[in-house]
């Protein structure tokens, strides 16, 4: 089946402008640039049968042809975007259904004919230009800008797409990782497409989150690694580009798993990659692991901590002092959410996805003999370890301090994520039903943390001097509500604990 492997990146006009003289291009450019007005038109029913197959389908003006594409179900790793196409050269701007029915989407085209509809249009200035690599390698840099127009509405596009047509794939990343170390670029994972439809109203941008990779039950641990790795970076690149776009709360949550999921991965990962090259990037980790986390416990504390008290107050009078609590803790949030935001479209997050789509791709190409064995047996390894940690930490909850209950969270996190990576080596009823239970009792973990956490932002918000009128009395009734829905916690995660105890582990 022909596909599509290009790295997508995002840029300002004045960044893409200048682009074609940085040096990393200009000793890869052969031949003349070329300069073409490519104006898109995406067709779909109105109940959106080929969006629901994964499928696009296009007619583009390129000059004076007209070209007629699919695109099928793929994949975005690190902004190297991968999926099955199909191209036909048309002599006149009408879809050809015969060329659309020798595709493997044949029978839903057939359904589709008489009812598509054209959605939305994407119209751009497309600079290209050959790019020949040391190894042979070649690809075509394109420089696009332009805008979407959907339903009366327009979003901008400025992109830069690096398409591969023959040699070493890596080469692509090889490149973006040196146009980033020195632009201000950011790393693309929601296509044009996915764009068009988003501002046609028909599928809003949803958040990214993880996935159960499949995996033969024979696999080697650098392909466990390898595959779970592809998923986060998923999961953060996606999110991502959201939050920087103005997207919030459960986009900044999934991105902060996504980060702690890689977290946890490249630990597990020791064996199979040198400490020195996965140190910086754990460093990396900890920086977006901060700044998502601070973000996210605003957005706890202000949308579902003081939001969850208000309907309990009995009266006007306390419930426009908790109001007036609320207006001042959702100021600090805002700057969180502006830090956030600002962190999620940087050059920063973009070197540092790369650089992991790099070590990925250098993972999964290992040969199997040294790639430190079987993943069940790494698997084994380190589900007991991680097991034995939360058996020790779990033990005594409803009478541990916050910092001993914050710790049993961890390691009950740290179980659940390499639950699901090595999941897919086992029987998937046994795994499942595990990890439904572990799930619970992370759960009751966690809104104990959260609890925890917003009686510390409490005192951000007002400090201990500050605490007079009405103010005072509003913090009082947090402060309680805090310690009740303690104590419920507790009694969940007991019960979450008790169940999980009884459960052999799916990996024995």
């Amino acid at each position: 089946m022909p596909s599509e492997i290009e790295l997508k990146l995002a840029t300002d006009p004045a960044t893409l402008a200048s682009l074609s003289r940085h040096p990393a291009v200009a000793e890869l450019a052969r031949g003349r640039a070329r300069r073409a007005r490519l104006v898109s038109r995406y067709y779909d029913t109105a109940s959106h049968r080929l969006h629901d197959a994964g499928v696009a389908l296009r007619l583009r003006r390129d000059g004076r042809r007209w070209l007629q594409t699919v695109k099928g179900p793929g994949s975005a790793v690190a902004g190297v975007h991968q999926r099955a196409e199909f191209e036909w050269r048309l002599s006149q701007p009408r879809l050809d259904f015969a060329k659309l029915a020798t595709t493997p989407w044949q029978h839903t085209f057939a359904k589709a004919a008489g009812h598509l509809r054209l959605l939305f249009v994407t119209d751009v200035l497309r600079t290209s230009r050959p790019l020949a690599f040391a190894d042979g390698t070649r690809a075509i840099l394109c420089l696009d800008q332009g805008f979407i127009l959907a339903n009366g509405r327009r979003a901008p596009i400025c992109e830069i797409e690096i398409e591969f047509v023959d040699g070493d794939a890596r080469r692509l990343s090889d490149l973006g990782l040196r146009l980033a170390a020195e632009l201000p670029l950011t790393v693309g994972y929601a296509t044009k497409a996915d764009r068009g439809y988003a501002l046609s109203g028909a599928f809003p941008l949803q958040p990214v989150r993880a996935k159960r990779v499949p995996l033969p039950h024979d696999a080697s641990a650098a392909a466990v690694v390898a595959a779970v790795g592809a998923d986060c970076l998923r999961q953060i690149g996606g999110n991502a580009e959201a939050v920087a776009a103005g997207e919030d709360f459960e986009f900044v949550h999934q991105l902060r798993v996504g980060a702690r999921r890689l977290r946890s991965l490249l630990k597990l990962a020791a064996p199979l990659v040198p400490a020195e090259r996965v140190a910086p990037l754990l460093e990396e980790l900890a920086w977006l692991g901060t700044t998502t986390g601070a973000a996210r416990d605003w957005d706890v504390f202000v949308a579902q901590t003081l939001a969850s008290i208000t309907p309990h107050l009995e009266t006007t009078q306390l419930r426009r002092a908790l109001g007036r609590l609320k207006a001042r803790a959702t100021r600090l949030r805002v700057a969180q959410r502006a830090a956030i935001r600002e962190a999620a479209g940087s050059p920063r997050l973009a070197r540092f996805l790369l650089e992991l789509g790099a070590l990925c791709a250098a993972i999964g190409d290992q040969p199997s003999g040294e790639a430190a064995g079987p993943a069940r047996v790494l698997a084994q390894v380190e589900l007991d370890r991680s097991d034995k940690r939360l058996v020790k930490r779990a033990r005594g909850l409803r009478h541990a301090a916050p910092a001993e209950r914050h710790r049993a969270r961890i390691a009950a996190k740290k179980l659940r994520y390499a639950a699901e990576f090595f999941a897919p080596l086992y029987s998937k009823s046994r795994a499942a039903e595990y990890i439904d239970a572990l799930a619970k009792l992370q759960e009751a973990l966690g809104t104990l943390n959260d609890l925890a956490t917003a009686g510390r932002l409490l005192g951000e918000v007002v400090p201990q001097d500050a605490l007079s009128g009405d103010i005072a009395e509003a913090v009082g009734i947090v402060r309680g509500w805090i310690a009740a829905s303690s104590m419920t916690e507790l009694g969940r995660a007991a019960k979450a604990r008790r169940g999980l105890g009884k459960l052999k582990p799916f990996w024995n």
